[in-house]
């Protein structure tokens, strides 16, 4: 682990300090445009580890997999409620307080998890909230670029991500995690808030005409659930592999993600913002039909790499969306409660797919992402298919 730390503070110190001129003059990035992308950036790699060692780990703790199911859920339920109601003060007082504050909290949740302790799995998001996106708004020149940047960063680290288990094993991928985080936290340190804040906690919006067009969110949260916190689990129940066995699928799909991702501001300046987000839906909405019902590991595994890629591609375009269409001082809140739209039926996406994992039916649950992410998908089309 002091090798590890030691890579991780080194790629700290070349990226924010001096040794990140380069990267800033090349794509034109601020100071403190670079340390908040970076950071972003960087949870790429606990996403990635996570992906796959999470459900894993809480199984490798003696948990039955409806067990699993339910703080896999409930993180993201808690996460996402928690973040709601402390982004009204992140509005109120500034967001970077906040944000260091969620991430203490986060890494000494990998260290109880690390220590044996499941509940724990509920504090991983930290306090939640929008604040790192409303600082991203607040000192991006190209919210769309950045948002991009970061998100194709995120994506090819969590191809790191996806090698740690298969490298330390499944309870040091908790502190590998821990490390992260803490990292990310030094890095928004120097950032400098202009944003001083309203003084006034509220958690009304003005903005919540436009926030309740993105409510679609909430069937796309729902489906999400169903499969994604559990896919390593079923490629394990099916297919019957390990973690190092599924850690260079991981590594495959987060490295053409990573890619894809690059693209998708191309393919909105082609097609308009809307429209690529809803053609690459689509698309992975097709591959997705057509993942439980592939015969062997390999088949199964390359339908997943292309799907995961489909279906993410845009994440960057609709989270520019988002905050472009909410005010400056509500963005924390107006995040937050985007997240929540998502996180809250997203939550009880787990429960239900543990339960039918239990009883042995491994196909149901991608029938019914499917049909949520068609429905979700049309009726975004519709609200904003204006929207430029």
């Amino acid at each position: 682990m002091n090798s590890l730390g030691s890579l991780a503070w080194s790629f700290v110190v070349d990226m924010a300090a001096s040794g990140g001129a380069g990267l800033r003059a090349r794509r034109g990035l601020s100071r403190d445009e670079l340390l908040l992308v970076t950071a972003g950036g960087l949870s790429g790699v606990v996403f990635g580890a996570n992906t796959l060692a999470l459900p894993l780990y809480l199984r490798s703790l003696g948990l039955s997999p409806f067990e699993v199911g339910l703080l896999v859920g409930g993180y993201v339920l808690f996460g996402t409620a928690m973040g709601f109601f402390t982004s009204a003060l992140a509005d109120a007082y500034g967001r970077k307080k906040l944000f260091l504050l969620g991430r203490a909290i986060s890494a000494a949740s990998y260290l109880l998890l690390f220590l044996g302790v499941p509940p724990a799995v509920l504090l991983i998001f930290g306090l939640g909230g929008g604040s790192l996106q409303a600082l991203i708004a607040e000192k991006s020149r190209s919210i769309d670029r950045n948002m991009s940047l970061m998100s194709s960063i995120s994506t090819g680290l969590a191809i790191l991500g996806a090698s740690v288990p298969w490298v330390v094993g499944l309870r040091d991928t908790m502190l590998v995690d821990m490390a992260i985080v803490l990292v990310t936290l030094v890095l928004v340190m120097p950032v400098r808030e202009g944003y001083r804040g309203t003084g006034r906690v509220t958690l009304r919006l003005r903005s919540i005409g436009n926030i309740a067009r993105l409510s679609t969110n909430a069937m796309i949260g729902l489906g999400a659930g169903l499969i994604l916190p559990l896919m390593s689990l079923w490629f394990s129940l099916r297919f019957g592999v390990t973690a190092r066995q599924l850690s260079p699928v991981y590594m495959a799909a987060d490295a053409t993600l990573a890619l894809a991702v690059l693209g998708a501001p191309r393919l909105a300046k082609a097609i308009g913002r809307v429209k690529a987000i809803v053609v690459t839906h689509a698309v992975g909405i097709a591959l997705l039909i057509a993942l439980p019902f592939a015969g062997s590991y390999l088949e199964a595994s390359a339908i997943f790499v292309l799907r995961n890629a489909a279906m993410n591609m845009a994440n960057p375009l609709f989270s520019s969306l988002v905050v472009t269409i909410i005010p400056e001082e509500e963005r924390a809140r107006g995040s937050s409660l985007v997240n929540l739209i998502d996180g809250l039926p997203r939550s009880v996406g787990p429960w239900v797919t543990g339960y039918i994992f239990s009883t042995g039916d491994l196909t149901l649950p991608f029938f019914i992402t499917a049909s949520l992410y068609t429905a979700a998908t049309a009726a975004f089309y519709l609200l904003f298919k204006d929207v430029r």
